[in-house]
């Protein structure tokens, strides 16, 4: 989308569960981000398709999704951008900044964890989702998923309640469950270069996520020299629309660099 005359920004969702496309899902995409685009344009980035199923692992390493993200900057010829990046989008950015620092001039992480340690709740919690989606089981895959995305005093998180209600079939389990198995390997892992990152960087983090631990968002804080937190003591996993004031307090620290 064409914007303002700000520093071009990126965005990056969280784990895609390969409902794309549905009817619809442009739009909503478009009335999330417009308002945005006041200050800079913005570029809103899915994740790969694997054209064999049976790569899907492999091409879902957050690493290797980074990789695919800087030849797509390259190929639109963005320059250095912004990069607004939430969950499991987080982790191909800390790689991205790693990897790719030209292309990276300020980074917004929300729900990040560079690590997915093995004895972590977070691995206990994606490796009973993948049993789930490997056994097809999608009707308690996306109850489960519903549950964990709120706050705690929360009754349901929107979109995935829907989602539990209607008991859809993802267009692309492979690509989905790729992406989850990834995240659980040590190689995705970014804790020890997290030191190399020297852009400006907002960590912005719910104290009531359940899917990612606030003590995970402030590894990731901590890592990076001079990386500023912020958090919502009410807000849960979906930060970007639970965290009060998350559009204001983005754009002000992207205006810092405009």
């Amino acid at each position: 989308m064409d914007g303002g005359s700000g520093t071009p920004l990126v965005v990056l969702g969280g784990v895609e569960t390969g409902m794309r496309p549905l009817t619809g899902t442009e739009q909503v995409l478009v009335r999330r981000w417009q308002r945005r685009t006041t200050a800079r344009p913005v570029t809103i980035l899915g994740r790969p398709l694997p054209d064999d199923s049976s790569d899907a692992e492999r091409i879902m390493h957050p690493r290797v999704i980074a990789d695919g993200v800087a030849t797509v900057l390259r190929a639109l010829n963005l320059g250095p951008v912004a990069i607004e990046a939430e969950s499991g989008g987080g982790r191909i950015s800390l790689w991205l900044a790693v990897d790719h620092p030209d292309l990276v001039e300020r980074l917004v992480l929300a729900s990040v964890a560079s690590e997915t340690p093995p004895d972590s709740p977070m691995a206990e919690r994606m490796g009973r989702w993948i049993s789930l989606a490997e056994a097809g089981d999608w009707g308690a895959f996306f109850a489960s998923m519903a549950q964990l995305m709120k706050a705690a005093p929360e009754g349901e998180a929107g979109s995935f309640a829907t989602a539990a209600r209607l008991q859809p079939r993802p267009a692309t389990p492979e690509r989905f469950m790729g992406e989850l198995k990834a995240t659980l390997d040590p190689s995705s892992f970014a804790t020890d270069r997290l030191d190399e990152i020297d852009v400006p960087v907002l960590v912005l983090a719910g104290e009531q996520d359940q899917v990612v631990p606030l003590a995970s968002t402030q590894l990731v804080a901590d890592g990076i020299q001079g990386a500023r937190l912020a958090t919502d003591p009410d807000c849960g996993h979906t930060v970007r629309s639970s965290f009060r004031g998350y559009d204001d307090l983005v754009e002000s620290f992207l205006a810092e660099g405009d």
